[in-house]
């Protein structure tokens, strides 16, 4: 039935160009007759019974008929220029070899072809218009909006949102002053982005939609203050590619995240090499449910690996990311294992029954003030101990390649976890000497999202009406988004030789408080309404954070996001037996001897133990 359809409208298509056909042909005489051309020739009937289907078949021929008319487009109006151009050729010497060729002149020629792509084009504009202004309206109703920017990705915004009873675009604001008072899909460029507090209260907006997706980051932060004087919401839109594609939908429209204020450069990645890594490979992923695990895992499944094997202690996170993979990847075999780094035995069951070909190693306990206290020993055994545990079976099982996902704050220690991290770096120094594995490990800092860090928590207080607690007003941070730590761990595992440690670039560091500050800015609230109270530095926290050892320094890679760190040389075996000796005793090492013995395993390891704070009403306020 579907191909009937399609069929009969084809037919229908075909019909009203004949009909546009034999309209061109008068109207050419006419009007050629008005300027004294000779009368209509008496074999004009003929030669139409002659045009009309060959005109269809080169039409047909050039794909008009495979169109809908309610979604016309230019490539539909290019078709029909270049079918008439072609159908008027094949005419004009189909009616020369027939004998009919003195039935038109060259100005008929000349002139026909013109009107009919007129007609052809008009009607099939106008359906699409109709259809468009039946379903969607005379763009009176919706959301009156202002538009900030009008380049490539303001086009494609304002062809989408023309189609939505959601919004309507009532002006663009750019600071380009070539484009003030122009048109943009009908709407006008009505002055600079400084203009909105005067604009908006006389175009009557509450929202306005960012435009502009590859601009800097300080654009974007002047941009947001601007919306805040004007006291309308602030929204953006995807990545210039996506708009400027067309395929950008209303519902994608989204709230400026704090993301969006950062300084971030995007990362390039080596795509043939990391094909060559991971295409038609086994790879398992440590810590698959983890918010770092399951980024990697979404970006791995993109090169189409024979099988993924995700390694999960925790079952909803295991659960989560397998229905996200199977649903997004049906044709990609993956193994759902639920088990502890710790567990010798099922980690090797699970790598004799795999053999995967390269291992990510993202299961960790990471949250400092949590590791710090009551919990040390059990960081120690999770962090390092169940590293050395993967990373033996990974020489004893024949994996290629080992990548190991460490921290900023393995970099001169302060806190049990940074000890932890650094440990297990050391440990796959040390098994590197004389095994097949290649180990290499990827140091970066906190993740923008992820579980545990800062900004969920800032959120939740905002949303509770305050205060928001920031520890102290010069800590400072490095962060990143967890799709790009994702990919530079990626492409630190594609150029690694063996032993190296890489460091990210990992920006500019941030300000924990001007980082609540811009929260509570986008949150559309202010700092009257919100406060801002320090609570001090919690149990093994520091200050700043290093990417360097005092004693380390590194070379560039082809990659700029990423550097090698010249570390310390490698322990020697009896080091590393005695290390697993101590990760191994039938106790559970209190706090204060975890941190003694760290000291001795990891020397740059200066413990900061302080008294927990709290908060208190009348702390002093940013």
């Amino acid at each position: 039935m579907k191909r009937f359809q399609m069929d009969s409208h084809a037919l229908v298509a075909l019909a009203h160009d004949a009909v546009a056909l034999t309209l061109s042909w008068a109207f050419a005489f006419a009007l050629l007759r008005v300027h004294g051309a000779p009368s209509v020739p008496p074999d004009v009937s003929v030669a139409l019974v002659v045009a009309i289907p060959l005109q269809g078949l080169v039409s047909y021929l050039f794909g008009v008929y495979q169109g809908i008319w309610r979604y016309t487009s230019l490539p539909d109006i290019q078709r029909i220029v270049f079918s008439v151009l072609a159908g008027t050729v094949a005419v004009a010497l189909v009616l020369s070899a027939t004998g009919f060729g003195d039935v038109l002149s060259y100005r008929e020629y000349a002139l026909y072809p013109l009107i009919l792509v007129a007609i052809m084009s008009f009607s099939r504009m106008a359906v699409r218009s109709f259809k468009e202004w039946s379903v969607y309206g005379r763009g009176g109703e919706g959301i009156p909006v202002v538009v900030l920017g009008a380049g490539d990705a303001a086009v494609g915004l304002l062809k989408e949102l023309s189609r939505s009873p959601e919004w309507r675009v009532v002006g663009l604001l750019d600071d380009d002053m070539q484009k003030r008072g122009r048109l943009l899909n009908g709407v006008r460029v009505m002055g600079a982005i400084d203009d909105l507090p005067r604009l908006a209260g006389r175009l009557k907006v509450r929202h306005a939609i960012i435009a502009m997706p590859s601009v800097p980051y300080q654009v974007r932060r002047r941009v947001v203050e601007i919306c805040k004087r004007a006291r309308v919401s602030v929204l953006t839109v995807p990545s210039l590619d996506n708009v400027a594609g067309g395929k950008l939908a209303s519902p994608k429209i989204r709230k400026v995240a704090v993301e969006d204020l950062m300084k971030r450069v995007p990362v390039t990645l080596d795509d043939a090499g990391l094909h060559d890594l991971l295409t038609g490979k086994v790879v398992m992923v440590t810590g698959a449910g983890g918010s770092i695990g399951s980024e990697l895992c979404r970006q791995i499944a993109h090169f189409q690996p024979s099988m993924l094997v995700l390694f999960e202690q925790n079952e909803y996170g295991m659960y989560r990311v397998d229905n996200e993979l199977r649903e997004g990847y049906p044709e990609m075999p993956v193994a759902s294992v639920v088990g502890d780094v710790k567990n010798a035995l099922r980690v090797a069951q699970v790598m004799h029954q795999y053999s995967p070909s390269i291992v990510f190693h993202a299961a960790a306990y990471k949250h400092v003030p949590l590791m710090e206290e009551l919990n040390s020993w059990e960081a120690v055994q999770n962090n390092v101990y169940g590293t050395y545990v993967v990373a033996r079976a990974a020489i004893d099982y024949g994996v290629r390649k080992f990548v190991f996902i460490s921290t900023d704050k393995a970099v001169n220690p302060t806190n049990v976890m940074g000890a932890t991290k650094r440990l297990a770096e050391m440990v796959c120094q040390a098994l590197q000497a004389g095994t097949a594995t290649r180990f290499e490990m990827v140091r970066f800092g906190n993740v923008l999202g992820s579980a545990g860090s800062v900004i969920p928590r800032f959120e939740e207080q905002i949303h509770r009406g305050g205060p928001v607690t920031v520890t102290h007003p010069e800590m400072v941070r490095y962060f990143m988004s967890i799709p790009e730590a994702a990919q530079l761990v990626l492409q630190a595992g594609c150029m690694g030789l063996g032993g190296e440690i890489f460091v990210m670039d990992m920006g500019e560091p941030v300000k924990i408080v001007d980082l609540a500050r811009d929260m509570i800015r986008l949150s559309e609230l202010s700092e009257d309404e919100i406060k801002i109270v320090y609570t001090g530095l919690r149990p093994g926290e520091k200050l700043f954070e290093e990417l360097l050892a005092d004693d380390e320094h590194t070379r560039p890679t082809p990659h700029p996001k990423l550097r090698v760190a010249k570390a310390r040389d490698a322990q020697p075996r009896e080091w590393l037996d005695e290390l697993v000796a101590w990760l191994t005793q039938d106790r559970i090492a209190t706090d204060t001897d975890v941190r003694r013995d760290l000291k001795r395993w990891v020397p740059e390891f200066q413990s900061q133990v302080r008294p927990k704070l709290k908060a208190v009403p009348g702390a002093r306020a940013a």
